[in-house]
């Protein structure tokens, strides 16, 4: 038997569409969609390198710090925090990703 909280958590969840998009907050409720789109994958015609791709990563994002003037034409700094991408990493660093 369920209890009111779950009854009024279920109606909430199909009042918002819950049926046709994954679970947000319940990491252990995926396997379905999982499902769902291994197999639209599958319809790709270089579905083995998705799926290569998935199970091992090309870059792993990191954060990295970077000094930047408080206000312009300060000459104090502040720390500010941003993700190294292949975009604003150096040439050397490219160089390795791209050989």
């Amino acid at each position: 038997m369920q209890t009111q909280t779950s009854n009024t958590l279920y109606n909430a969840i199909m009042e918002a569409g819950g049926k046709d998009r994954p679970p947000m907050l319940a990491p252990g409720n995926y396997v379905q969609w999982k499902s769902r789109i291994k197999r639209y994958i599958d319809t790709k015609p270089n579905h083995e390198l998705i799926h290569y791709c998935l199970k091992n990563p090309p870059y792993k994002y990191t954060w990295a710090d970077k000094e930047v003037p408080a206000t312009k034409g300060s000459s104090v700094t502040t720390t500010e925090r941003y993700m190294e991408n292949y975009k604003n990493v150096s040439q050397d660093i490219r160089d390795q990703l791209n050989a």
